[in-house]
């Protein structure tokens, strides 16, 4: 059964009790959030600043990894993988962030790929008809440009 005004194909999200029992059943500790709570890791690899977001990217966990990107494109010509295989979920919130990014790196004359292989966020970016401009790859080498 789908929400009222909700596409028939939309994801409906688990309220807390089918969360914890999800985590339970995947091993995990049912009173810990780790896996929803927005965080962002950075690092390098080559002459890229990765930037993982992990956890629900969306409008609550946005404040959580914005200043991480912020930091990833400031500075003259930034060079950005921005990795969102650990994430959760993303909405239109998190594609808003990704839009910011985007245009920071492109003003800096930098240059900015995408990781992503969830079928969902890809929807969600080819909603926002970000797909050609974002042009995510499914995997680190790709977006380092390794042959693979």
């Amino acid at each position: 059964m789908t929400q009222q005004g909700a596409p028939r194909d939309a994801p409906v999200p688990l309220d807390r009790g089918a969360q914890d029992a999800a985590r339970e059943s995947a091993g995990g500790d049912p009173g810990r959030s780790d896996d929803v709570v927005a965080r962002a890791r950075t690092h390098r690899v080559g002459g890229y600043t990765v930037v993982e977001l992990h956890g629900e990217i969306d409008i609550a966990g946005v404040g959580s990894v914005g200043p991480a990107l912020d930091a990833a494109t400031a500075g003259d010509r930034p060079a950005v993988i921005v990795d969102l295989r650990p994430t959760a979920f993303f909405d239109c919130s998190g594609l808003g962030l990704l839009c910011r990014a985007h245009r920071r790196v492109r003003e800096r004359g930098g240059r900015m790929r995408l990781v992503c292989d969830d079928a969902l966020i890809l929807r969600t970016i080819r909603a926002g008809r970000m797909l050609d401009v974002l042009e995510p790859v499914a995997t680190m080498g790709e977006a380092l440009g390794e042959e693979g």
